[in-house]
């Protein structure tokens, strides 16, 4: 008899599926480019710019940079299949965050928005899986 799938062996709060570890500026493009392709159209390097907060060479670096980690396509400013899986990692953080942000700590919307913003791009990955464990439970109970 084959093996049981690791993943099935655990309860979902301690699964811990790897994922890549990405710098703070890494994290911050990737849920940029996620919340713009969620907008519409993939956007451009300056509308990437602005919702950085960066010039437009700075942008374009660090998309050249994020091409080569294979997390951007090469032809448009949409994320490959790793990208889309590390954004996903990332924006259950900043849902994680805003609702311990807001709803535990007592923060207006606008900041604990900007607070999951941050929080959720530099947060170690063992106090971030705890984080999204925690809103988990939260949420089911």
């Amino acid at each position: 008899m084959p093996p049981r799938h690791p993943l099935r062996t655990k309860p979902a709060s301690e699964v811990h599926v790897p994922c890549m570890e990405l710098t703070e500026g890494e994290a911050r493009y990737l849920l940029a480019l996620r919340d713009l392709n969620a907008a519409g159209a993939p956007p451009s390097q300056a509308a990437v710019a602005r919702k950085v907060g960066v010039s437009h060479p700075t942008a374009l670096e660090m998309i050249r940079r994020l091409r080569a980690l294979d997390l951007v396509d090469p032809g448009a400013l949409t994320l490959t299949a790793n990208g889309t899986s590390a954004a996903l990692v990332l924006t259950s953080r900043r849902h994680a965050a805003h609702v311990l942000a807001h709803e535990v700590l007592g923060l207006d919307d606008e900041q604990s928005a900007a607070e999951a913003e941050t929080l959720a791009t530099s947060l170690s990955p063992v106090l971030a899986r705890r984080l999204v464990a925690w809103r988990t439970r939260r949420d089911a109970g």
